[in-house]
């Protein structure tokens, strides 16, 4: 017998998943509490039961795209890279892993975009907090290639870390809205990036 508490958590998500995907249509300032009970066919009462308003469930819908967006760059430790290539394969997997996880949440790429939401302040702050968050990571992987000597000593890691995440998720959005078939898509834009990123990031010979 399926318990209560059970029912209640799948009946959550349900009504997260709804506003995933009105909101991405309609933005947070034209979506009502009545547009999400319709997409599920269900009462006003029924979403109110779950959360106060429409605020409560889209922090909620933050903190999960937070969630899983790190759970992408933590599978992958900073320091494991000890060579220009190595790094190259990590950020192919980041790169992927991004793409598949928007390709099973087409709607989270409109919060990786979040400014044309319409989001409430206390939202996208929480949101600003994230994506330095993101950079942090990514700073980490810059800071171990300085360090270990198959980066430049001269990058401006903080800098060049917040232009990395921005190409990356870019990149992600580029390739699943494309038409062309996704391992070609993908294959010419990780390399064009990753090229365009490393040949500029490697350290160079001396003289």
């Amino acid at each position: 017998m399926i318990e209560k508490s059970d029912l209640a958590v799948a009946r959550r998500k349900q009504i997260l998943d709804a506003t995933f995907k009105v909101v991405s249509v309609k933005g947070y300032q034209n979506m009502g509490i009545a547009d999400i009970a319709a997409e599920l066919g269900i009462g006003h009462g029924t979403v109110y039961r779950y959360f106060k308003n429409k605020l409560d469930i889209v922090n909620c819908i933050i903190d999960e795209v937070i969630t899983r967006v790190t759970r992408v760059v933590l599978d992958l430790p900073a320091g494991e890279s000890n060579s220009l290539e190595e790094y190259r394969e990590q950020l192919l997997l980041i790169g992927n892993g991004l793409v598949n996880l928007i390709d099973e949440e087409p709607e989270l790429a409109s919060f990786l975009h979040y400014e044309n939401l319409g989001l409430p302040l206390e939202v996208t702050a929480k949101v600003d907090v994230a994506f330095d968050l993101f950079a942090a990571y990514t700073q980490a992987y810059l800071k171990n290639g300085v360090e270990k000597g198959f980066l430049r000593q001269d990058i401006n890691t903080w800098e060049t870390a917040l232009a990395l995440n921005a190409i990356l998720f870019e990149a992600a959005k580029r390739i699943l809205k494309s038409t062309e078939p996704r391992e070609i898509v993908k294959e010419v834009w990780f390399q064009t990036v990753i090229g365009l990123m490393l040949d500029g990031l490697g350290s160079r010979p001396g003289p």
